[in-house]
């Protein structure tokens, strides 16, 4: 068992502070990755700010995990620091008395959904209390009910609302989903898109809005996601306008050409 005299808890301390600091660097790899591919004209800036929060949300629950484990499994701690090169195995059995394989590993470098993210349903319903929201799905995911010619799109982007014209019959948003009957070219379809596979909203026309860092595909981050369908010709010449509307991340235009990294299919 781990003694609590000053010298030990000395050493526990620093070897929380390493953790963190071995945390923090390593997500700052993906950071650095994710701004290099911006700056070359890769990578959408929507993309490059998602791996920042991505980041601030790993590291702020490695502290959380780590700090809280120090009081109530501190051999825990030590486990991890020797499973990542930060202590010996001799010095471990110096303090802890037995070896590292026979004390449980906090995780404390795991990545785990971040339970305090904001809830989406709640985010959704004052959202549209403002006016049309747009968005952001995986719509890959099996779960999620979408025109099939929009089914490999990591990056799809629906208009949901009240009052629009067309309106989208029947919208719902409860503890599992949002979910409406959108008009895509004249044709109307029963979305429902549960919230595992949402990862940003913004109201129509607002600079700034939610994403959920941690649910963003990796694909999307990297600007490494497959083109998104086109919307076929019958969309085009449909007379109303439609409530679905795709948006896309233009991946392949250098950054210089382009005066926003979203445009609609057409």
């Amino acid at each position: 068992m781990l003694e609590r005299d000053p010298k030990t808890l000395a050493r526990l301390q620093a070897v929380v502070t390493a953790l963190i600091e071995h945390r923090v660097s390593t997500s700052l790899v993906d950071v650095e990755r994710a701004l290099a591919r911006w700056r070359a004209g890769d990578h959408s800036a929507l993309a490059a700010h998602g791996a920042v929060l991505r980041h601030a949300a790993r590291c702020e629950r490695t502290v959380e995990r780590v700090t809280a484990a120090a009081g109530d499994r501190p051999e825990g701690i030590l486990r991890d620091a020797v499973d990542v090169g930060l202590m010996s195995e001799d010095e471990f059995l110096q303090l802890v008395g037995k070896p590292s394989t026979d004390v449980p590993s906090i995780d404390s470098l795991g990545d785990e959904d971040d339970a305090s993210a904001p809830d989406k349903r709640r985010t959704l319903e004052q959202l549209l209390s403002r006016g049309p929201v747009l968005v952001h799905v995986d719509a890959r995911r099996a779960e999620v009910s979408v025109p099939a010619r929009f089914r490999a799109d990591p990056s799809l982007v629906l208009r949901f609302g009240y009052n629009l014209t067309p309106a989208i019959g029947e919208l719902v948003v409860d503890d599992e989903a949002i979910a409406g009957t959108l008009t895509f070219g004249g044709q109307p379809f029963r979305c429902i898109l549960p919230w595992t596979a949402v990862y940003a909203a913004m109201v129509e026309g607002e600079q700034r809005g939610t994403v959920w860092p941690e649910d963003v595909p990796e694909d999307v981050l990297t600007g490494g996601g497959e083109p998104p369908s086109a919307v076929p010709p019958a969309m085009k010449d449909s007379p109303s306008a439609p409530t679905a509307v795709p948006v896309a991340a233009v991946a392949d235009e250098p950054r210089s050409k382009r005066a926003s990294h979203l445009k609609l299919v057409e």
